[in-house]
């Protein structure tokens, strides 16, 4: 019975050892014997020692291949039906596994995401403002989803191979975890969002970690759609999976501010523009904007807009780049 069915947790690692023994003290919690891979994707730490220490298996990589490969060979040597993939960032919730046996068996489907808890270890702005971000945009979501988010993803893992995985031509960590979805929904598999199954993301981001990482996921994304697109996956009008119509639509409205503004050195009617497609901005981004405010404050959330701003900015030219060297370099991943 799907109730009873084993469960293996599947870490993939580079380089963490400052947040994986905590994430490991987490995954132990669970129930005793449970099995948990710790994939070292050819660390230049030894993170050896503490895996062993806290009673996981440690499967290294002769060579660093990107967390989807990791993720990929975790699960080739797990020995559960279920393999649960998170992050080596990433607390887990006590009695977590017993919670997923009841959601795949009442559920009847193949994957289980879970959602993003307020709580966040770091009180530095950019921290809370990303964390908050991520469990916004997952809790909008519907039951039934097309995309997975790795730092909680339950799949079966006999389906799990059977539908491809993650895409490993993507190296880095980026939106590799959202190819899983992708091939689920492919091939005729169900991803159920459980939103009472939270976990703790313990990652600390500065300012410049944020936009780069921003620009980066931006890129990135582009290409994925790009490719969607071309195989026939995602028709035109359709939906771009964690990003709302409303996100993808205010990067090209602050572009257009930062334009206007700039133009009106040459003539003050550009303010005007300029003006108008910011109160459009606003309103785009007045639900996200407002759920900052009712969790962190008015002040959060004013500084929250302007953060979100710059990085509409940031994004934009991250999808440029995408666009660019998907159709003109080629350069498909």
């Amino acid at each position: 019975m799907r109730s009873q069915a084993r469960i293996s947790i599947v870490i993939p690692v580079f380089n963490g050892s400052r947040t994986l023994r905590q994430t490991l003290e987490t995954a132990r919690r669970q129930r005793d014997g449970v099995e948990i891979i710790v994939v070292d994707d050819a660390s230049t730490e030894d993170i050896a020692p503490l895996v062993h220490e806290m009673g996981a298996i440690h499967h290294r990589l002769p060579i660093n291949f990107g967390p989807a490969t990791a993720r990929t060979e975790g699960a080739r040597v797990a020995s559960g039906e279920i393999v649960l993939f998170t992050d080596s960032d990433v607390w887990l919730p006590d009695q977590l596994l017993s919670a997923l046996q009841k959601v795949f068996a009442e559920r009847k489907c193949e994957c289980v995401q879970g959602v993003f808890s307020k709580q966040c270890p770091h009180t530095d702005f950019f921290s809370q403002y990303k964390n908050l971000y991520n469990r916004f945009v997952l809790n909008r979501l519907p039951d039934w989803i097309e995309t997975t988010y790795t730092s909680l993803t339950a799949v079966d893992k006999d389906f799990f191979f059977r539908c491809g995985g993650f895409d490993q031509n993507i190296r880095s960590a980026s939106i590799e975890d959202r190819t899983l979805g992708e091939n689920i929904i492919r091939a005729g598999g169900k991803i159920f969002l459980d939103r009472t199954l939270e976990v703790v993301h313990n990652k600390r981001l500065s300012a410049s970690g944020f936009f780069r990482s921003q620009f980066k996921r931006s890129r990135d994304l582009a290409k994925l759609l790009l490719r969607q697109r071309e195989s026939g996956y995602r028709k035109a009008g359709g939906t771009f999976g964690t990003n709302t119509r409303e996100a993808m639509l205010r990067l090209p409205v602050a572009q257009c501010v930062l334009i206007s503004v700039a133009l009106s050195l040459w003539s003050g009617w550009f303010l005007s523009l300029g003006l108008l497609f910011g109160i459009l901005y606003v309103r785009l981004t007045r639900e996200w904007i407002g759920y900052l405010a009712r969790e962190k404050g008015p002040a959060f959330g004013l500084l929250g807009l302007g953060v979100d701003f710059l990085d509409a900015l940031v994004s934009g030219l991250g999808v440029a780049a995408g666009i660019f060297g998907y159709k003109v370099l080629g350069k498909r991943y």
